[in-house]
């Protein structure tokens, strides 16, 4: 069966798409086909050349299977829209690019009608996804003042962490951010799996820090939180992560987890303005660029109105000698923050 899929083609099998044989309605109509074609006594062998007929095979659907089947689909042909971008090397603007998205449920009913009708053909529902970034031309952009910048360290010795900072922020380089519109980070960079080539690294999850994918993404989200901060953008949206995080100043983090947790950026400007991201030996810093605003400093404070004191968690480890303890994590006080 050919199946098309965002104005793609590529060959399957209805038994890859969940699609098998109805053992009962075949079995059902064996039996009436049978029986039609008893030879009346009275009648001669033209009564078999008029009995004989084309006749599909009966089909269902296996729900499960083609719900797998079509999300695996979905997982790799769905893209996600990118907004206006430019070229800060050749200040070379690219126009907003649209995303795709398979609805695997109603795709999963074209493919049982499809089935059940014996047609070798299927085309898949899908929508096209836009960008929330107004597509204006923009002929003539001025960056020539930085309106706000913030630098963050990294081990350079963290190569797959590493590798995902330079992937993430990469996305969101030369981005650029019209008047009075918002920025979504989880919109933007879009979803941090290993089908867009991210690596497992250490993230901080429930006040611990462990292994996961795409390890790093909230460095990426809190330098850009810092340089916003500072260039005088509204803060829509972000939030702190679990515990302090050593790379970047307190109370100018902001972690980010696809979809839920999202920071949120807004120009509060009449021009637009562009982030630009650079990540090298050690340092990520981001500078958002635009026109000369229309006053000089953005001056950060904040008070700490309380200190809440980490608990010791203690499990078994039955690898360890008998009465040998080992300090896994070190704990981190909390901290209620006041900023303005």
């Amino acid at each position: 069966v050919e199946v098309t899929i965002d104005r793609q083609s590529l060959a399957s099998t209805w038994t890859e798409l969940g699609v098998k044989p109805d053992e009962a309605a075949i079995a059902s109509e064996a039996t009436r086909l049978a029986q039609s074609r008893t030879r009346p006594a009275d009648v001669g062998d033209e009564y078999f050349v008029k009995a004989k007929q084309a006749v599909f095979v009966p089909v269902i659907v296996d729900r499960q299977a083609g719900l797998a089947a079509l999300t695996d689909l979905k997982n790799r042909y769905d893209r996600d829209p990118v907004g206006i971008k430019m070229d800060l090397d050749n200040r070379r603007v690219f126009p907003e690019e649209p995303g795709f998205g398979l609805n695997v449920y109603e795709s999963l009913a074209v493919v049982e009608t499809r089935a059940r009708k014996g047609e070798q053909d299927v085309q898949l529902v899908g929508a096209v996804t836009r960008p929330s970034t107004d597509s204006s031309p923009l002929k003539d952009i001025d960056i020539s003042h930085v309106l706000g910048s913030f630098e963050t360290l990294y081990p350079p010795g963290e190569k797959d962490r590493n590798y995902n900072l330079a992937l993430g922020a990469e996305k969101v380089n030369g981005f650029v951010l019209m008047p009075g519109q918002e920025f979504s980070f989880n919109e933007v960079v879009g979803n941090r799996t290993e089908k867009e080539g991210y690596h497992v690294a250490h993230v901080i999850l429930a006040g611990e820090m462990v292994d996961g994918m795409a390890g790093g993404s909230c460095q990426i989200s809190s330098t850009l939180h810092g340089a916003a901060y500072f260039a005088g953008l509204d803060m829509v949206k972000s939030q702190p992560h679990s515990r302090p995080s050593a790379y970047i100043t307190m109370g100018l983090d902001a972690t980010v987890v696809y979809p839920q947790v999202d920071l949120q950026l807004r120009n509060p400007y009449d021009f637009p303005v562009v982030f630009k991201y650079t990540v090298s030996q050690g340092t990520m810093r981001v500078e958002v660029l635009g026109k000369k605003r229309p006053y000089d400093k953005v001056r950060f404070e904040r008070q700490v109105l309380q200190e809440v004191p980490y608990e010791t968690v203690t499990r078994e480890d039955d690898k360890l000698p008998l009465g040998a303890t080992v300090v896994d994590q070190i704990g981190f006080p909390g901290y209620l923050l006041e900023r303005r």
